[in-house]
């Protein structure tokens, strides 16, 4: 299977849905990533926008490479992530370059705007992956992807509904999020705990919600005629 995982920030994925991710890669199935902003405003130390962008790619770059991952960065600036033509065009056009039977991406409850309105877009243009009429770069697929959302940050106001346990791949999950130095760094300035720590105590909390060690958490995506696989999950 090809599977896809879509997060507004470098390291989103990673934090997020890794476990899981590296669970498909040692099943043998291919990994996805697309990113749908830049990050060019998550630094106080980098001169300039442009710096930390190139930061971001290079260290999401870095973590890919642990999952054998293709990765797809959009342009679009952090923190002005908007639903328009343009937008969901290129997302529409990302879905299809992956032909994904499976997509991972944020809750639409988030509340960072980024997070939220990378779930919105993502929801509203996978209704059209097939349509040979809505306009994109890339040829409709004939796959019907299940769409899964992962846990808000922190686990704040997230109900899960299916937990994938990842307790063979923790080490290597958290091999994958200290790639993101710079997201580290930035996320320190104005938050009491470590994020790294964070990332790994929440693993640990849903792995006892589950029964496991530790464990990933997700909501389907339903629409009529649009109904979650649950039997895809690893």
């Amino acid at each position: 299977m090809n599977i896809l995982a879509i997060g507004a920030h470098a390291d989103d994925i990673e934090a997020k849905c890794g476990g899981t991710l590296l669970k498909y890669k040692a099943m043998g199935h291919k990994i996805f990533m697309v990113l749908s902003t830049t990050g060019n405003i998550g630094s106080n130390s980098a001169a300039s926008r442009s710096e930390i962008e190139a930061t971001r790619k290079k260290e999401q770059l870095a973590a890919a490479r642990l999952f054998d991952a293709e990765v797809l960065f959009l342009p679009f600036d952090d923190q002005l992530l908007e639903d328009n033509p343009t937008t969901r065009k290129a997302m529409l056009d990302a879905i299809r370059w992956a032909d994904p039977d499976i997509i991972f991406t944020h809750d639409p409850s988030d509340p960072s705007p980024d997070h939220w309105m990378t779930s919105r877009i993502v929801t509203a243009v996978v209704l059209c992956a097939g349509s040979r009429l809505t306009p994109s770069e890339r040829p409709p697929i004939d796959k019907s992807p299940s769409v899964f959302f992962w846990d808000n940050g922190a686990g704040v106001n997230f109900l899960p509904e299916v937990y994938v346990d990842i307790s063979e791949h923790i080490d290597l999950k958290k091999e994958a999020i200290s790639q993101h130095e710079s997201q580290l760094e930035w996320m320190s300035t104005f938050k009491e705990n470590d994020l790294f720590e964070t990332f790994e105590v929440i693993s640990r909390f849903r792995g006892i919600q589950a029964g496991v060690q530790y464990a990933e958490c997700y909501r389907a995506f339903r629409l009529r005629g649009r109904m979650p696989d649950f039997k895809l999950l690893p």
